[in-house]
This record gives C-alpha cells, sequence and structure tokens, in this order.
C-alpha cells in the first residue's frame, strides 16, 4: 500500500516524503543477541506445520489444537499476513496433515545456501561455516538433519580451501589458480556483469547501468571479454524496461506537482510552514544527489517532480538504446572468444609449442572475424591483435632459449664453442608464423629468433639489455596487454588504450591512443643474446710455456757456470 503525503497526520508532517525512487533505509530496531537467538530457536517460530485441504490447497503454519473433529491453525494467508480459524477435520485431504520439526524448517533455509555462489570469497566460507552450519550441528547433535549440514559444512570447507589457494568457482564450475590467472579478465566482467543484474533485480536501474558502464570503458579492457556481448544484450533489456517507468513518470509528474500545489493551498498554520519546509528539503536532497552522480556518470536517480531532469534522462536511454542496438554482438562474441582462448594459452606458450600453437591459431581467427567489425572496433582489436603478437614472437624466444640451454651440456662435452647460433624453438609451426607474419604484413617471427646476434654486437634498438643466454620473465598473464613499442612486449595489466569503443564522456588527453595504420608490420623481438663462449682448450703446449721454460734453462746454466767459477779460485 502507497502513502500519499497528505494522508500522514498533521502533527507528523513535518518530516519529509521522500520520492518513491529515491530509498534511505530505516534504522532498524535493535534486539540483543540473546534476544534474537530465543526469538530465533522458539518452538512456536520455527514449527512450520502444512495441511492440505481435499480441494488441494496447503496451509503452511502452526497448529494451534487439536481435537477429534477439528483443528485449529494459525497459518500465512499472504506471505507477509498471518490467519488463524479452526478446520473440520473431514474437509482435510487423508494424511493431509504435515508437522515439521523446527531443524527441518532450519534445514530448509540451509539449503537454500548451496551450492555456493560463484566467486565467493574465502571470508564469505568462513561466515557460512562458523555462523549458519557449526551452530546448527551443536543445536541439533544426533540428528539425521545434524549429519545431512556437517556433510555441507565439509564441502564448504574443501571449497574455502580452494579458494584459499588461488581458485574461483565461475559459473559453477572451478578454475584452478593458473586457469584464474589466465581467465582474469573474464572473471572481473563476469563480477561486474551480476552486480548489474542484481541492481536490475532490485529496479535499481540506475545503478545497473553505472555497472555496465565499468563494463563498457575500453581503457579496463572488459569490451574484449567473453561477457561484455552479454552484456550488450541484458543492458537492453534493461534500457527498455526503465524507459517505460521514466516515460510514466513523466505523464505523472503533471498531476502530482497540481496535486501537492493544491493541497498545499488547503492548509494553514503551522501545517503549511512546515509542508513547505518538507518539500524544501526533499528538493534540496535530490539536488545534492543529482549533482554528485553527474560528476561520474550520466545516470541519475530520477525525482519524481522535476520534468526536465526526467527528460533527459529519458533521451540519454533513447540514445544509449541506439547505440548498443548497432553494436554487432555475432562478430564480437567470435573475436571475444578467440581473445580469450588466446589469453589461455598465452599463460604457456613460452614453456610449450603445442600451447604456442594454439596461440598462434586465435590470433589468426580473432584478426579474421575482427575485420567484420565496424571501424571503431577495428581499431580496438587491432591494438589488443598488434599486442598478442608481441607476446607470440616473445614466447617463441624462450623456447629458443630453453632449447639452446638443453643444448649446452652436450656442446661442451665435445670441446666445442656454446654460442648459440641458428636455434630454432621446439616444435614450432613454421607456417603457423609464416602465415602470422604474411596476416600481420611483416616478417617471419622465427626470423628474428633464429638468428643470434654476433658476440659483442649492440641489442637491437629498443630491445632492453639481458643477461647472457636468458630471456626476460614473462609479464602475468591474463589481463589485456597495451599496444607494444618495438622490441621487448609490454607488460600485460596496464590499461588497454582508448583506441575503439567510443566512451561515455570525453577522455582526457593523456589516454589519446595514436591512430594505428591499416596494415602493421610484426614487431621484431628482442634476439636471444647468445651465450659467452667457452674457452677453448689447446692441445700440446703453449708458445708462451715453451719461452718461460727456455728462459729458466739459461738461468740455470748461469748460476751452475757461475759456481763452478768460484771453487776453482778456493783451490
Amino acid at each position: 500500500m502507497v502513502l500519499s503525503y497528505f494522508s500522514i497526520p498533521a502533527q507528523i508532517q513535518a518530516q519529509p516524503v521522500l520520492p518513491n525512487t529515491l530509498s534511505y533505509p530505516a534504522s532498524p530496531m535493535k534486539l540483543s543477541r540473546s534476544a534474537l537467538c530465543a526469538l530465533l530457536c522458539s518452538a512456536g517460530f520455527l514449527q512450520a506445520d502444512v495441511v492440505t485441504l481435499k480441494d488441494g490447497k496447503k496451509l503452511e503454519g502452526n497448529i494451534l489444537s487439536e481435537t477429534p473433529t477439528a483443528i485449529r491453525m494459525k497459518y500465512h494467508l499472504t506471505p507477509k499476513i498471518w490467519d488463524e480459524k479452526d478446520i473440520l477435520r473431514t474437509e482435510i485431504a487423508e494424511g493431509g496433515i504435515l508437522k515439521q520439526k523446527p531443524e527441518e524448517v532450519e534445514l530448509i533455509d540451509l539449503k537454500k545456501l548451496v551450492p555456493t555462489p560463484d566467486l565467493m570469497t574465502a571470508e564469505k566460507y568462513e561466515q557460512l561455516i562458523q555462523d549458519r552450519l557449526r551452530p546448527f550441528i551443536n543445536r541439533y547433535p544426533g540428528t539425521k538433519e545434524a549429519a545431512e549440514v556437517e556433510k555441507m559444512m565439509a564441502v564448504a570447507q574443501e571449497e574455502k580451501e580452494k579458494v584459499v589457494a588461488g581458485g574461483v568457482k565461475l559459473e559453477g564450475r572451478w578454475l584452478t589458480p593458473d586457469e584464474t590467472k589466465a581467465d582474469n579478465l573474464n572473471i572481473k566482467t563476469y563480477a561486474l556483469r551480476n552486480a548489474m543484474m542484481e541492481k536490475a533485480e532490485a529496479k535499481d536501474y540506475t545503478g545497473a547501468l553505472k555497472e555496465f558502464d565499468k563494463i563498457a570503458e575500453p581503457r579496463s579492457g572488459f569490451v574484449a571479454s567473453t561477457y561484455y556481448p552479454k552484456a550488450v544484450e541484458d543492458t537492453l533489456a534493461i534500457l527498455t524496461k526503465y524507459e517505460a517507468q521514466i516515460e510514466q513518470m513523466i505523464k505523472d509528474q503533471p498531476t502530482l506537482q497540481r496535486l501537492r500545489d493544491e493541497n498545499m493551498k488547503k492548509l494553514i498554520e503551522p501545517d503549511l510552514t512546515r509542508m513547505k519546509d518538507a518539500v524544501s528539503r526533499e528538493a534540496e536532497l535530490w539536488k545534492t544527489t543529482y549533482e554528485q552522480e553527474r560528476k561520474s556518470s550520466k545516470w541519475y536517480t530520477p525525482y519524481k517532480y522535476d520534468l526536465p531532469s526526467l527528460k533527459a534522462l529519458s533521451q540519454s536511454i533513447s540514445t544509449e538504446k541506439i547505440r548498443l542496438k548497432e553494436v554487432d554482438i555475432a562478430t564480437i562474441t567470435k573475436v571475444n572468444s578467440a581473445i580469450s582462448r588466446l589469453m589461455k594459452a598465452d599463460l604457456k606458450a613460452g614453456k610449450d609449442a603445442e600451447e604456442l600453437k594454439k596461440m598462434g591459431e586465435a590470433i589468426m581467427e580473432g584478426e579474421s572475424a575482427a575485420a567484420n567489425a565496424d571501424n571503431t572496433s577495428k581499431q580496438f582489436y587491432q591494438t589488443v591483435f598488434q599486442a598478442y603478437r608481441q607476446r607470440y614472437a616473445y614466447a617463441q624466444q624462450q623456447l629458443a632459449a630453453q632449447a639452446a640451454q638443453a643444448q649446452m651440456p652436450a656442446a661442451a662435452a665435445v670441446g666445442g664453442s656454446t654460442a648459440v647460433t641458428g636455434v630454432a624453438a621446439p616444435g614450432e609451426d613454421a607456417k603457423m608464423a609464416a602465415a602470422l607474419a604474411a596476416a600481420g604484413g611483416g616478417a617471419t617471427p622465427a626470423a628474428a629468433v633464429a638468428t643470434a646476434p654476433v658476440a659483442g654486437a649492440a641489442p637491437a634498438q629498443g630491445a632492453p639489455a639481458a643477461m647472457p643466454g636468458t630471456v626476460a620473465p614473462a609479464p602475468a598473464p591474463g589481463t589485456m596487454p597495451a599496444a607494444p613499442a618495438v622490441g621487448y612486449p609490454v607488460q600485460p595489466g596496464a590499461a588497454v588504450p582508448a583506441a575503439g569503443y567510443p566512451q561515455q564522456q570525453q577522455p582526457p588527453a593523456a589516454y589519446a591512443q595514436p591512430q594505428q595504420p591499416a596494415a602493421y608490420a610484426q614487431p621484431q623481438p628482442a634476439p636471444v643474446a647468445p651465450m659467452p663462449a667457452a674457452p677453448v682448450e689447446e692441445e700440446g703446449m703453449s708458445t708462451t710455456n715453451m719461452i718461460l721454460i727456455g728462459v729458466g734453462v739459461v738461468v740455470l746454466v748461469l748460476l751452475l757456470t757461475m759456481l763452478g767459477g768460484g771453487s776453482k779460485k778456493k783451490k
């Protein structure tokens, strides 16, 4: 039931009536922990009986008393309204009286908590165990319900340990710590989409659209997630509902304003002053909220009495619907699916030739699908795939370095040089590398790895100095890499440049991304620095040693001669 301002007694009209679109929680009545426990654990509160009548209707509540001919029951007339009446046994179906114990009633609520939701934190698991499951077992020890809850607690504990180890539950499936790292972008987007849908379910459309704006921000990289196309479809449905709500508010505004003005004229002092003050405070409160929200978003809380802001909000909704309807869902779904596989393969591409091959295939598939996207999307995807081409070439370097290190002991055993030249990545698919290079308009990535520079030569421009025989550590996977510079691939985790999808507001100049050329050359990876050549052991006696021995012989002869001459003089 909705109460208007004018149905409230005059003595309490001094408090403002807030618009139904603004939600301000009231202070709840506080109960002590012991009182709350006693309330929840009382038999009358927890006992839940079900009576099924012969016509099939079920009454849920508490049986208060019984006689041979009837029962008296307090039951739910509606989910929030109780009623109490006598029910003749002749009206009850055979076996239609079901009495439930308190533990049975509590177990029904506990079962609603499993399976556990996605992305649940270790802290939430601990709260579930300590605040809900363990107390139940302690209250009803030895019951079959307690045994069932013990199994639930064991599962919750096991899942908590997975989370502590770095795992994540996503859409009911558990990801390992490595999979979590590789799928970091999708996990974050999924969480934002969930938050958006929760707010939409609560009819907080303003909050839901703000969550979508976080997903649609190009610099976050979330537009490359597999959940972005789904979020676009969800947002279109939200906008349709929000549009209907705002249009109705626009229609109702003149009537609401007229009724308020007419009722105000009927008031006399001191009620008139209190009414005016209440209206003024309400309008001022909304204005403050409106100004704060407009600083960061085009979405704001509507106010049923402010017609200009309602019309502006309606226009924003219409514009956003038009923009999202132009998004090619089918195309971006294919491209983002390829990017998702690409990120997963990137996790092990520097150690596994098979994963490197999958990475190359995903790049080509994604670029092929992106060719059908609109111009702004093409620019965004070009930046993404250019960065991953750099990562692909870098992964080849890692494999080449591993192969070189594996050959070092064999080379040393035969007394040869351990300098690395001409070592290709193990299991490298030459056709894949050539196809990537052809698609990118540059040289084959493997060509830059296959030939190491001559010892003592300067490193390639743009490549950082590296220890001989080593490859710099790979950047952490799972995040969108920024557009790379020539040379060593840029560490992922930096925000994706603002090239691509139009932003909600004009970005600062610091985020401006240079226009990428239509055809971009494959960046040359930093060459693998050669291992320092081991000193070669010469066969036979060296010239230096022969000279030293000769000098020593001459000195020895002179000493013997001098000693011999001194002996003759003494005689």
